[in-house]
């Protein structure tokens, strides 16, 4: 008993300090330019230029929210924006990325309020020209790519604009996807070619840009569909969002 004691008196320990450490953590990113951070990661790892207007985490960093994320058009594009997420939702273990470097996320919830795809008058089509897009093997051998379980969609409108013959003409796409689950995405380049296969689905600007993108993954019931929209109705609850991922796994 005295043993069986000991260990639970030590175990205690180690998650206390585990728990400040997170916490410490927690306050340090409070107090720099966290935004400013993920936007230069981002444009490392995916060459993808964007910008953040909001930045929230959770006391022990097991949920990150962002907001306002204007996704930015490459070289060549006189519009300034390729996309707006309205916010995208992560849940993660953080002690991964002190054991693997870069962690598995549980679930990312992405609400794309807009995509503008562009064909600009040299025929360049601004997301061709995203790294991964145009380059499948973007991450190396030697780089641990993020995993995401879950992924919970929205996409509510695609514009497509072309300039032919110096005449700019655009379209406007509906797309109305809510709160679709997808799951098992091996890395980045899964989740963008995923989310940009879904966008256009539905739509003729695959043949008109000349793009194919084969998503290797398959969305899942529609009870998880429900189940995030609650959890994101009832405020966001982080145990309501953290367990979506064990209830698709045992049906529970």
């Amino acid at each position: 008993m005295k043993i069986l004691k000991r260990l639970i008196i030590f175990l205690g320990i180690i998650f206390l300090a585990i728990v400040i450490l997170l916490f410490t953590i927690f306050l340090i990113i409070k107090h720099i330019k966290a935004p400013e951070l993920i936007e230069k990661e981002i444009e490392k790892e995916l060459g993808i230029n964007l910008s953040v207007k909001k930045l929230e985490f959770s006391p022990l960093l097991t949920r990150i929210r962002l907001e306002g994320i204007t996704i930015h058009n490459p070289v060549g594009f006189d519009e300034k924006e390729l996309a707006y997420i309205d916010s995208i939702n992560l849940v993660w273990d953080p002690l991964q990325l002190f054991i693997y470097k870069k962690p598995n996320i549980y679930l990312v919830a992405l609400d794309l309020k807009r995509l503008n795809i562009i064909k600009n008058a040299q025929g360049k089509v601004n997301l061709k020209e995203l790294i991964p897009i145009k380059d499948v093997g973007a991450f190396g051998t030697d780089q641990a790519p993020f995993s995401f379980d879950v992924l919970v969609l929205s996409v509510q409108d695609v514009n497509y604009t072309e300039y032919a013959g110096g005449v700019k003409k655009t379209h406007k796409y509906p797309i109305g996807i809510k709160d679709q689950a997808f799951v098992n995405l091996k890395d980045e380049n899964q989740l963008i070619k995923l989310i940009i296969y879904k966008a256009v689905q539905n739509t003729d600007i695959a043949k008109l840009i000349n793009l194919t993108i084969t998503p290797i993954v398959s969305n899942v019931s529609d009870a998880l569909n429900a189940a995030w929209g609650t959890a994101k109705a009832g405020g966001r609850g982080a145990w309501e969002i953290a367990t979506l991922p064990f209830k698709l796994i045992f049906g529970k």
